[in-house]
């Protein structure tokens, strides 16, 4: 709503600017067409001024005196129209009465036309003018109040960051202590003990995980990264990464896929973090019990890789924002998914680096799918 006064008042402004230099240039028409009549009124009392000197003898009329003395007042005339800078017509509008009324002094058309054209002239020059620096300035005003509410939307999702990962490295954290302290304070049977130091390991594990993936995009938005290309059967890459979902106790869903051997040249330990981060955010947000489908498919001479859950779905003004760092869908005092807001990041980022793009989209009849364009 601010932004909006905002850009009314400079629409004022700039309108009264306009309407300013509207009613000047009137009034400078208006300045130059009496001026003109003016020089006209200015000649025509000098030829009658000339006449009258030369009107020696009144029993001869006025006007027998202007055509013995024609060539003068022709003379004069031109003398006065050059003098002026303007150009006149001179006519005899009556040949019996005053010598003031006998002659008229008559202003070209041309010379009105010029002032009309020039008045046009400024008239478009004043909108083209006005209206341009009308956008000009609410563009900036629009671009600054974007640029704010990125940088306020960065530091939202910079705190939704902080708390997430706070929380993500406390569980995993929490747990291998009690774990330890279990082990510890107690005694038990050898299975108890394995299972334990499994869930220990587990959990450290996944805190590996955390902390490589906040290293990695650190050092992928630093540019700092280097991958290792080479020729990669992307389509085994995405088998064995579903193959070590599917061990998972926590995980009773299924994936759907074809078998499609296809190469490409890539890295395949950060194209195994991309299928890993896009299979994980399905099991997020469709659930343990969520049935993922991979399909390939060339479209345009290009390879494509679909990745589609039976999810809920997402909002679809949400498509493009989710590969943004640190964003996560919702608030993150009352979100329930996991996560650090990494994931998607480090997916567009090393798809960006295989010359490859992904787009989301809503799945039918529910869920998200995933496209995966390989360019190369």
């Amino acid at each position: 709503m601010f932004l909006v006064f905002i850009i009314i008042y400079i629409m004022a402004v700039f309108g009264w600017w306009l309407y300013s230099f509207i009613h000047y240039a009137k009034k400078e028409y208006k300045l130059e067409y009496n001026n003109l009549r003016l020089n006209a009124q200015v000649i025509q009392n000098k030829i009658t001024e000339l006449i009258d000197f030369r009107h020696k003898d009144k029993s001869i009329s006025p006007y027998r005196t202007y055509l013995q003395y024609q060539k003068d007042v022709i003379s004069l005339h031109n003398d006065l129209n050059r003098s002026f800078g303007i150009k006149t017509n001179i006519s005899v509008v009556d040949t019996t009465g005053t010598l003031f009324h006998m002659i008229a002094i008559n202003i070209h058309e041309s010379e009105f036309k010029v002032i009309e054209r020039n008045f046009v002239k400024k008239q478009r020059a004043f909108y083209s003018e006005v209206i341009f620096f009308t956008i000009l300035v609410i563009s900036g005003v629009v671009w600054v109040f974007r640029r704010l509410e990125s940088l306020l939307n960065l530091n939202k999702m910079q705190n939704n960051f902080l708390l997430s990962i706070t929380h993500e490295f406390k569980t995993p954290l929490t747990a291998i202590k009690l774990s330890a302290q279990t082990l510890l304070q107690r005694k038990m049977d050898e299975k108890t003990q394995q299972h334990l130091i499994q869930q220990t390991v587990n959990n450290s594990d996944r805190l590996n995980e955390l902390l490589d993936n906040v290293l990695l995009a650190t050092r992928i938005d630093g540019n700092s990264y280097q991958f290792s290309m080479g020729h990669v059967d992307v389509t085994e890459v995405i088998q064995r990464t579903a193959d070590l979902l599917l061990v998972e106790p926590y995980f009773t869903g299924k994936f759907i896929f074809t078998e499609e051997p296809r190469t490409i040249v890539g890295d395949e330990v950060s194209l195994r973090l991309v299928f890993s981060n896009l299979f994980q955010n399905a099991i997020k947000y469709a659930g343990n019990e969520s049935e993922i489908t991979v399909t390939y498919s060339q479209v345009n001479g290009q390879f494509v890789i679909s990745i589609s859950d039976n999810g809920k779905g997402m909002n679809p003004k949400e498509h493009k924002t989710i590969f943004k760092k640190f964003y996560r869908i919702g608030d993150e005092n009352t979100r329930e998914s996991k996560g650090t807001g990494l994931g998607l990041f480090l997916v567009k980022q090393i798809l960006s680096s295989h010359r490859a793009n992904i787009t989301a989209e809503s799945n039918k009849p529910n869920g998200t799918t995933f496209n995966i364009i390989f360019k190369n």
